[in-house]
């Protein structure tokens, strides 16, 4: 089996990718003149880099087969990547994402940025204009929902209702509001920096077919409907709320920094047209503490009980 270590996932392209390449073979019988070879795909499937590694005799048990050095100054924009390395028959690949290291400034003179929404962001948005409302860490209604970053099998009927409580997320990758941020429908290593430790939003109060633009998947025992990432249209205005840390250290955290970058461009297009309108008290309710019905899911019985 080829493997690869990769010191990480996400890059930017002012950096090389060094991945060391090694075997695990417990076969029959040892592998004679193996030339492994490795090549770089893009999301479209085409072979962007390729190489080999020196001929090798692979023996039982675990082994190196080199190293593999692609410097990413070829990537113009932010992507999904796949490395596959190969030998004889014999084939492995994993993905990778790569970001601008330098981000072109967004206009947002016509955009308020805000962590809260008060009386002058809803003024705005009652006169139609656009807010991004960036609520990492006040959140109330959903602060209940704990969510990291772990396999679906790392779930609540394993352990007695205990954290996490989310078993990934649902997205659409067409999106525009993800345009800039490459992501398949479901959560990838890129997400980890967004999701781990971070808050939910508990929509519940929402409209019936209401979708969040990111939605966490809540533990099937309550099936809460969750958001992340959502949009809607409030009084003439247009809103964005996103309840993941876009704010802190993006100079080190490009994962946020892009997804900042992504939301920003997309309220300055056309395509922000959020299909539903709510008001803006039911907005100010995920923030405002309250009596939301929360409760203590865990529970001393059968894991696979959900007693009150």
């Amino acid at each position: 089996m080829p493997l690869a270590r990769f010191p990480k996932f996400v890059f930017t392209n002012d950096e090389v990718l060094s991945v060391a390449a090694e075997v695990a073979h417990f076969g029959q019988n040892p592998l004679k003149d193996m030339v492994p070879e490795w090549k770089v795909f893009n999301q479209n499937g085409e072979m962007l880099a390729n190489d080999k590694l020196p001929q090798s005799d692979i023996g039982f048990g675990n082994g190196s087969l080199g190293n593999i050095s692609l410097p990413l100054d070829f990537v113009k924009e932010a992507g999904q990547f796949k490395l596959e390395l190969s030998f004889g028959t014999h084939t492995n690949d994993w993905d990778f994402w790569v970001y601008p290291a330098d981000l072109p400034e967004t206009d947002v003179t016509d955009i308020l940025v805000t962590d809260t929404l008060d009386e002058a962001a809803i003024a705005l948005l009652e006169k139609g204009g656009k807010v991004l409302l960036l609520g990492a860490g006040k959140v109330e209604k959903g602060k209940d929902v704990v969510q990291y970053f772990r396999p679906v099998f790392w779930n609540t009927s394993w352990f007695q209702m205990r954290p996490p409580h989310t078993l990934g997320i649902l997205t659409k990758p067409d999106h525009p509001a993800l345009a800039e941020f490459p992501t398949e429908f479901h959560s990838n290593l890129q997400w980890w920096e967004l999701l781990h430790n971070q808050q939910v939003m508990n929509l519940d109060n929402f409209p019936k077919d209401f979708k969040a633009i990111v939605q966490p998947i809540d533990t099937w025992y309550v099936n809460r409907k969750l958001g992340l990432i959502f949009e809607a249209k409030v009084g003439e205005g247009r809103l964005l709320v996103c309840s993941a840390d876009l704010d802190s250290d993006l100079d080190k955290r490009i994962v946020a920094r892009q997804m900042r970058h992504s939301l920003l461009n997309y309220m300055q297009t056309d395509a922000f047209d959020p299909a539903f309108a709510v008001s803006a008290e039911i907005v100010t309710e995920i923030f405002t503490e309250g009596d939301y019905d929360l409760y203590d899911v865990h529970t001393a019985g059968s894991p696979m009980d959900l007693i009150p």
